[in-house]
Formats: structure tokens, C-alpha cells, sequence
């Protein structure tokens, strides 16, 4: 693959970060933003009756410049040639763009929303994954996030810019927390191998509880087993709520019951061996008839 064989257009990506970013972390955010452009492609080419292969749809890195990290992306001319004219590229550039752009305000928009349907949620669970982790390089530091879609002569290296995005550190965090609140929801609509029942915590601690790994927390769910089980939260909402009722003084999480839904992980003889909670719908504390929601 030479220069000469990728496209005049190209989209831009400046990530304004003045510290060090770790090379996964880098890597990670490149590989969703291709991931997402193949999927829009692809979107496009069935759309109008066309037929591309995941393997012909590629981005590639033409430069990559110093002080912040400031990258060129292209298309390969010689693959897409057949299914779009070079003037296409321009167009295909700018949609994707867009695209992103959109993603990235409703993203946002969700953080603050008091209620979300996720039947609603117009993004696939891999799509809010690989928009956080596009955004993750920029979310965690003071900084911006460009992107922009440029054509370049190749005769004079003349610029003619076609559409640009610039978003600062706190949107970009902003947009990666509404991505992940997708994610959790979307989470929900997996089917639960019990709904609606009640927990208790036999054991937890002061830490936030965990999704995986290993974990001190165990709780006991008579309609399952009268065993204490680990326990993890896959909602990272749900273990907010958690975290907020152990560093409350006034409350005690042994006190208190979970009405959850939940999936049971069992060994090779079906017996329990630990629970994983897809959802919190309420926390009710003992004795008391009002619960939080």
C-alpha cells in the first residue's frame, strides 16, 4: 500500500492531551473509532444495494505529529474504488464524522436524564463500548478532542476542510459517562434467570462492590439457595447506589433487603456458586415501608 494508493480525503483526529497516554489505552481508542467506521460502511454500502467485505474496510495512519498526538486517517482507494468514486470519500468522511458528532450529543444528553428506557437506546451495546473507549484518552485529563474531515491537493498539499468537531476534557467525560449508562442498561435487557427477588448481605465491606474478580461480598437469596454466595453488580449505577448506602452513617446494608434480578452461576452439578445481579430495582430498608428507587 503506497500513498499514492489512499484517499486525498481524510479525517483528522487531535487528541490535545499535554501528558503521557498509555499505549492501550491509545490503542484501544483507534481500534473503536476503525471498528465503528467499518460498521458505518458497511451500513452504507447494504443500504444502497452494494456489497463490502469487513475485510476491505480499512483506515491507515498517513501521519502522526508531535506535542500532542495529532493523527491523519485514510481510506484505500484501490479496495473501495469498485463500490464508491474518489469523490465519494469526501462524502463517506463527513457522514462518519457526523455520525460520531451525534453519537457523542446524545451520549451526553443521557447523563441528564432522570429516567431512561432502554428500548429507547437507538446504540448497540458494542457501539457505547467503543465510544467510551474513544473518548477515554481525552475524559481523563485536561484537554480537547478534534475531528475533521479534510481534502488535501495532491499537487500543491493545499487543505480544503469539510466539517469539524472539537469537543473539551469535561464533554468528552460527559459523553464516555452516557455511553456507559447505555451499556449498563443495555445490560438489563439480558434475560434474568430470576426476577424480582429478595437479597440480603451476609458479608460486604467498606470498597465499592465489584463486577468480576474476586470479591469479600457474599449475600443469600432464600428463593435460590440458603447458601451465602458472592455476589457482584454488573451495573456500575447499581453499585453507586451500593457504595452510597455503606458511606451512609445512618444506614446499615445488613439492615436492609435488594430486590434484584439475577443471574446464578452454577458448577458442573448445578449447585450455586455465585450470583451475578443485572439489576437493582429497589432498596428496602428494614422496618420501613419507604424504599429508595
Amino acid at each position: 500500500m503506497s500513498l499514492n494508493q489512499v484517499s486525498e480525503a481524510k479525517i483528522i483526529l487531535h487528541f490535545d492531551v499535554h501528558k503521557p497516554v498509555e499505549l492501550m489505552e491509545l490503542t484501544l481508542a483507534f481500534g473503536s473509532f476503525a471498528r465503528q467506521y467499518k460498521k458505518f460502511l458497511s451500513e452504507k454500502s447494504k443500504s444502497e444495494g452494494k456489497k463490502v467485505y469487513d475485510s476491505d474496510v480499512k483506515l491507515f495512519i498517513t501521519k502522526i505529529e508531535n506535542n500532542c498526538i495529532l493523527t491523519e486517517l485514510s481510506g484505500a482507494t484501490e479496495i473501495l474504488g469498485t463500490l464508491f468514486s474518489l469523490m465519494d470519500y469526501s462524502n463517506i468522511f463527513i457522514d462518519f464524522v457526523r455520525n460520531v458528532d451525534g453519537a457523542i450529543s446524545y451520549f451526553r444528553s443521557l447523563v441528564k436524564k432522570e429516567k431512561i428506557d432502554s428500548s429507547e437506546i437507538p446504540y448497540s451495546k458494542r457501539q457505547c463500548e467503543d465510544l467510551a473507549n474513544f473518548l477515554d484518552v481525552v475524559s481523563g485529563a485536561e484537554g480537547n478532542l478534534g475531528i475533521k474531515v479534510s481534502e488535501f491537493n495532491k499537487k500543491t498539499g493545499e487543505e480544503e476542510l469539510k466539517v469539524k468537531f472539537t469537543y473539551k476534557s469535561d464533554e468528552a467525560f460527559e459523553a464516555k459517562k452516557g455511553a456507559l449508562i447505555a451499556l449498563n442498561l443495555l445490560d438489563y435487557k439480558g434475560a434474568a434467570d430470576y426476577e424480582n427477588v429478595l437479597m440480603y448481605f451476609f458479608q460486604t465491606n467498606t470498597d465499592e462492590s465489584k463486577a468480576e474478580g474476586k470479591t469479600d461480598e457474599k449475600a443469600i437469596i432464600k428463593s435460590i439457595s440458603l447458601k451465602e454466595l458472592p455476589v457482584y453488580f454488573i451495573s456500575a449505577l447499581d453499585r453507586e447506589r451500593i457504595y452510597s448506602l455503606k458511606a451512609n452513617p445512618t444506614l446499615n446494608p445488613f439492615k436492609a433487603c435488594y430486590r434484584v434480578d439475577v443471574n446464578v452461576e452454577t458448577n458442573r452439578k448445578d449447585a450455586p456458586l455465585f450470583y451475578r445481579v443485572l439489576r437493582l430495582h429497589e432498596i428496602i430498608p428494614e422496618n420501613e415501608d419507604s424504599s429508595e428507587s
